[in-house]
């Protein structure tokens, strides 16, 4: 039995994401500051007001991930588990084909054919919810990886290890 691979939150993937919102949250709030100042309807200054905490929170909620040091993604013999996408065993035998499908500078992301249809927890998760309402690709699962502490050739390697008979593209 191998070794499984157990891959944690990459600090740097979850904070750089984060500086943009706040960025656009301090402006907001410079902007509703000089409206203040500038004595601007106070239903205006609301609303930049409200703008800048939603952009605020949104950072936090972002940059938040950069904290949790739990194991988030486990490849092992058996298969692979994603814990933000319904933590559910999807066994190597039910896997196809393995696509790296890489969104620009840094982004990537894994695509997992499988057999059959996914369980529902894994249909229903944020990330593969939106393929189910499209009429092509309701077998495969994705898994995003530029927010992990791993490189995408580690990952690719640890598949070609664990699952010898899985086809990788990318």
């Amino acid at each position: 039995m191998s070794t499984p691979l157990e891959i944690r939150n990459s600090a740097t993937g979850k904070i750089f994401p984060a500086i943009g919102p706040f960025l656009i949250g301090a402006i907001f709030a410079f902007g509703a500051l000089q409206g203040l100042a500038a004595g601007a309807a106070g239903g205006w200054v609301l609303v930049i007001v409200l703008l800048a905490l939603g952009c605020l929170a949104l950072g936090f909620f972002i940059a938040r991930g950069a904290f949790d040091k739990s194991v988030k993604v486990v490849l092992d013999d058996t298969g692979f588990r994603d814990r933000r996408a319904g933590d559910v065993l999807v066994p190597w035998r039910n896997v196809l084909s393995v696509r790296l499908a890489s969104g620009g500078k840094g982004a990537a992301m894994l695509n997992f054919e499988l057999t059959g249809e996914p369980p529902d927890e894994i249909k229903y998760s944020a990330v593969n919810a939106l393929s189910r309402m499209l009429p092509f690709g309701k077998n495969i699962v994705h898994m995003e990886i530029s927010s992990l502490d791993v490189q995408r050739q580690d990952m690719i390697a640890a598949i070609r290890r664990l699952a010898p008979h899985v086809a990788i593209d990318g």
